[in-house]
């Protein structure tokens, strides 16, 4: 398994978000197509966005935070069918370890509320790098794009999009 980070999303040409994760070093990167309120309880907690009233990824995360649970990671473990992966957290309470299939977009919304690292095998990321990843989209400018400090370089490549529909915002994750 190998640790990953949320480095940004965009919307395919159907307009459905796609969560792009990669290694460390940016040299691997796993696409998650997911669902626009995943999408966007994930993007909330990123961009520390506090709602009058909680999400219900943050009714999971206070009842696992108020009962004594840890969630010790997020795992995606293999394919299923063309477009879809399979995952499953990995949490405790006291000694009591526990495990539970979920989509990978609900992980992802959990374990970014309770600070647990994101695993995916081996076999699932792509060997192409974030760069050329993002590079070969056919139309990079339509859609919600944010990421990470150390892609701030991509902005320059970016300056032909429309400005209305790009956004880059540096985060922690």
């Amino acid at each position: 398994m190998v640790e990953l980070r949320i480095k940004g999303f965009f919307l395919d040409s159907d307009r459905m978000p796609v969560a792009v994760l990669s290694d460390a070093a940016g040299k691997r990167v796993l696409p998650l197509w997911i669902g626009p309120s995943e999408a966007s309880s994930i993007i909330v907690e990123l961009e520390e966005i506090k709602n009058p009233r909680p999400l219900t990824h943050d009714i999971l995360a206070s009842y696992f935070q108020r009962h004594g649970f840890t969630m010790d990671v997020l795992e995606i473990y293999e394919q299923s069918g063309e477009s879809g992966y399979n995952a499953r957290i990995k949490y405790h309470r006291r000694l009591r370890r526990f495990d539970m299939e979920v989509r990978p977009s609900d992980g992802i919304a959990l374990a970014v509320r309770l600070k647990a690292p994101v695993l995916a095998a081996e076999n699932l990321l792509s060997s192409t790098d974030l760069c050329t990843f993002l590079s070969s989209l056919q139309d990079p400018c339509k859609g919600l794009i944010f990421f990470s400090p150390e892609l701030s370089h991509l902005n320059g490549d970016m300056q032909h999009c429309d400005t209305n529909t790009v956004h880059t915002r540096p985060h922690s994750n």
